[in-house]
């Protein structure tokens, strides 16, 4: 005997609202064995192979490749074996007439778009946001298959005829662009990430602060045991790892940086998902994070964050390794950047970054007296929402990962 479920777009991070679907790795009829890939899926965060969670039959595609999806609706259905344990989820969804029933699909909060089916989740979220009505749609000149809205449509519509600054959507230029000139499309994952950052750069009032540590003594104290450290546990220790357990260290102390702002409500976190920039095979930068932090030892964030960028030059990072990362730390010193203001991404409420470790005139204690030596100094700089942060906090919490750092090796 055999049964039908429900395969859907699971949650891939708190700001991913849905992906698009790049290509199936199985046919209908075939055979999927548990955990094995069966589809790609993409997001402005990273393209991810989706593992199948049963042993079964692909029998249905639901969501064609290049379309995009919402989180949480199906994308597939599988035939599995009749004493296969369902996900309740998927329980609470049938399939009949190899057709999805679309009882639990979300629907805008205005009745007068319920005849309005064909809406994909993506046009219905974005309608959903601008307030609009049926009879807005209607004015919208659909360019999908069979009459069907799609994203650039409302889109257009929207730069047209609403005037939200907080919202704005660029429109191309009319640009003297010459035939020597070589013209490249930004691959999605950028052009998605850009609409991102733009939108939480233009809702959260953002403030950077910056302050120059002393970094002399997490020098001279990583020079000392890295060659011990890699011998003990065949691992390379950077100054980043040190720098990351000291931020971590500083959020316990500072929890109002470890939170996540959703509308009028501030959710302190109580475990500190930190996350940091590691590089893809394409050159693109992603943010993945380390999972409770605060109970890692500095080994165990070396091991960890070594794997995360192994998997991330591999292509192999999955949709949990971005998910629900609580603060992030940037590190544009490793390009040779003396500092910078990072963008915050919602709902964090601040990022960190690290500039880079460079030789400059420095003040020290000698004898009892403060000389000026050359040292290895570093800028930090915070960014953070001055909706729930202001800036004396901002400044304490700069001010004691500063003492932390320049007292690392005592």
């Amino acid at each position: 005997m055999a049964k039908e479920v429900q395969i859907f777009l699971p949650k891939m991070g708190e700001s991913v609202m849905e992906a698009t679907i790049t290509e199936w790795l199985k046919k209908p009829g075939e055979r999927v064995e548990k955990d094995e890939p069966f589809v790609t899926i993409s997001t402005d965060k990273v393209e991810s192979e989706l593992p199948s969670e049963y042993e079964g039959l692909l029998k249905t595609i639901l969501v064609e490749e290049g379309e995009e999806v919402k989180v949480g609706h199906p994308i597939a259905v599988f035939q599995i074996a009749d004493d296969t344990t369902v996900h309740q989820q998927y329980q609470q969804n049938s399939v009949t007439e190899n057709r999805v029933t679309t009882e639990k699909m979300e629907l805008l909060p205005d009745k007068k778009l319920s005849d309005k089916s064909f809406l994909s989740p993506v046009v219905r979220k974005i309608a959903a946001e601008y307030g609009l009505e049926l009879d807005d749609l209607n004015q919208i000149q659909p360019t999908g298959e069979n009459g069907r809205i799609r994203k650039i449509d409302i889109q257009r519509f929207l730069s047209k005829n609403i005037s939200t600054p907080q919202q704005a959507i660029a429109q191309k230029l009319e640009l003297n662009i010459q035939p020597e000139d070589k013209v490249e499309v930004l691959p999605r994952i950028r052009r998605t990430a850009a609409e991102l950052l733009q939108t939480s750069y233009q809702l959260i009032p953002h403030v950077t602060t910056f302050l120059e540590v002393n970094v002399n003594e997490l020098v001279e104290y990583r020079n000392r045991i890295k060659d011990q450290f890699q011998k003990e546990n065949g691992l390379k220790i950077t100054y980043t790892h040190f720098i990351m357990k000291k931020v971590i260290e500083n959020l316990l102390e500072f929890p109002k940086f470890n939170a996540w702002l959703n509308a009028d409500e501030l959710i302190l976190k109580k475990n500190i998902n930190l996350g940091f920039a590691t590089a893809l095979p394409d050159g693109n930068l992603i943010v993945p994070n380390l999972k409770k932090a605060n109970e890692l030892s500095l080994r165990e964030i070396v091991e960890k964050v070594n794997q995360i960028g192994n998997n991330a030059k591999a292509g192999k990072l999955k949709p949990d390794h971005i998910r629900d990362t609580t603060f992030t730390v940037s590190n544009t010193g490793i390009f040779g950047s003396m500092m910078g203001t990072p963008i915050i991404s919602r709902p964090q409420v601040a990022v960190l970054a690290l500039g880079q470790i460079r030789s400059a005139a420095g003040v020290v204690e000698k004898f009892g007296k403060e000389e000026i030596a050359v040292c290895k100094m570093m800028m930090i700089s915070l960014s953070y929402d001055h909706r729930v942060i202001d800036g004396a906090l901002a400044s304490q919490f700069l001010s004691a990962l500063k003492q932390k750092l320049e007292s690392i090796g005592g």
